[in-house]
């Protein structure tokens, strides 16, 4: 876990669309303070942004009081810091018709200043989305730093492609419970080995005509190159979109391997990303 500490909160901020921001720099910080407090308020809050950045949350504008944001905790993950946004809504005696005014909940942090993207997470939508989201585990998973072997995930995971079908099937015993290297190994396994079985009856076939016809020897031995060259597209891309941390799913095998994948580790809790909103200075 990351230290965070409030800055400012409250719910009357000038800032009425919703927002994610992160400032990094003090011209940035004073921008954002003139904007939610206004251009004639005293100077923004002190910051050290040579070893701390600012993150902030706002929920727009809503029509009544009571509504709040919080930024509850961060998490440290690879590639950078993931902020938890808690949106809650009124009280049954907030939500009064004497507390009709509109208002403009907010929150403002710090946390240490490190190299790396900062992520957001609304975890009400978390808690939402956690009975049917197969593959946001899997994609949260890439994320993670715990794996059985102690590799990166992502390194795991394009380690499950290297030698085809058979570092998927290693990868596969190694990683028990990592869903996202489970996925890559998985389809690996059946996608890299659906190509792999066609080269082998190729050349099989191939050499079962030279008792038959010269020419079908030609011809599988040009089908297999076709092949060959599909396998080694597929083979780049997927070392590719491994090595990215996405969960990239081959056509019919990539479904067959979330499934497989899912059902292995139904015990580990997903996360929904919040998508848009977000923007840093």
């Amino acid at each position: 876990m990351t230290a965070i500490s409030t800055v400012a909160r409250g719910e009357d901020s000038r800032i009425v669309d919703r927002r994610r921001v992160v400032v990094r720099a003090p011209d940035a910080w004073a921008s954002l303070w003139a904007a939610h407090a206004g251009a004639a308020s005293s100077a923004p809050p002190e910051i050290d942004f040579a070893t701390t950045i600012v993150a902030g949350a706002f929920a727009g504008q809503r029509p009544s009081a009571g509504h709040a944001i919080e930024i509850v905790g961060a998490v440290d993950e690879e590639g950078g810091t993931r902020l938890m946004v808690d949106e809650r809504p009124p009280t049954s005696a907030a939500s009064a018709p004497s507390a009709s005014e509109p208002t403009a909940p907010f929150h403002l942090v710090t946390l240490p200043r490190a190299d790396g993207e900062i992520r957001w997470t609304d975890v009400t939508r978390k808690r939402a989305a956690e009975p049917t989201d197969p593959a946001g585990r899997i994609a949260r998973a890439s994320h993670s730093r715990k794996t059985a072997t102690g590799l990166r995930p992502r390194t795991a995971a394009l380690l499950s492609y290297l030698a085809g079908p058979l570092s998927g099937l290693i990868m596969l015993v190694a990683e028990p419970a990592q869903p996202f290297v489970r996925f890559h190994a998985w389809q690996s396994i059946i996608a890299l080995g659906i190509f792999t079985i066609a080269i082998a009856v190729c050349y099989v076939v191939a050499f079962a005509s030279l008792f038959f016809s010269a020419n079908g020897i030609a011809v599988m031995v040009r089908l297999a190159t076709v092949v060959w060259a599909a396998l080694l597209v597929l083979w780049g891309v997927c070392l590719w979109q491994a090595w990215k941390g996405r969960v990239w799913k081959v056509p019919l095998a990539g479904n067959w391997a979330e499934r497989l994948a899912a059902k292995a580790t139904s015990g580990q809790p997903p996360v929904a990303s919040l998508k848009g909103g977000q923007s840093s200075l």
